[in-house]
């Protein structure tokens, strides 16, 4: 199964989006979702970084995302939300501010619901069955543990500390669900 990486509110940093860009190529991630805020500067080589990886790039609009910005930087406006399968969970992203929660998405038990907009990095199973995950952000941590982002693959969800990679929290050895469920 794939591996994929996230992380959030980068606020137009290009080292933010680097790094995040250098940890899935060192992973060999097939992914790399952006949980909105993005706030594309009007900087050439953001926007080479974002349009030119050799890693899929995934991301959605936030709060301070807005249609201006985007076409300063010669790209396009993201939709609010994306979904798309990873083995037989779905993964939703969206930033957070306007679906705080993945009820009346469409989820189901053991999928994952990835936002971010608090700034927060949290980890925990609902109590309808549903993983939500925010990885925090990448640029202007709230909490003491400073920038953040996480990685999803076929045993386990974890945030890491974007500086030194150690591990903040972790969901592992999670069951797939049946087809069925």
């Amino acid at each position: 199964m794939d591996t994929i990486i996230f992380g959030s509110d980068l606020h137009g940093s290009l080292p933010a989006l680097t790094t995040l860009l250098e940890k899935a190529e060192k992973v060999q991630a097939s992914r790399l979702l952006l949980g909105g805020d993005l706030c594309p500067p009007e900087n050439t080589l953001f926007r080479i970084a974002l349009t030119n990886s050799t890693v899929e790039i995934l991301h959605v609009r936030g709060n301070c995302d807005n249609a201006y910005d985007f076409a300063k930087a010669q790209l396009p406006l993201p939709p609010l939300i994306h979904k798309f399968l990873f083995g037989e969970r779905t993964i939703l992203l969206t930033h957070g501010d306007r679906y705080p929660s993945p009820y009346g998405l469409g989820l189901r038990k053991g999928d994952i619901f990835i936002s971010g907009h608090t700034h927060t990095p949290n980890l925990h199973t609902d109590a309808m069955g549903i993983i939500c995950v925010n990885p925090g952000s990448t640029t202007f941590p709230r909490n003491i543990l400073g920038p953040t982002y996480g990685i999803i693959d076929s045993n386990s969800i974890r945030i890491l500390s974007l500086k030194d990679d150690a591990c903040i929290t972790e969901l592992t050895t999670y069951s797939m669900p049946r087809k069925d469920q």
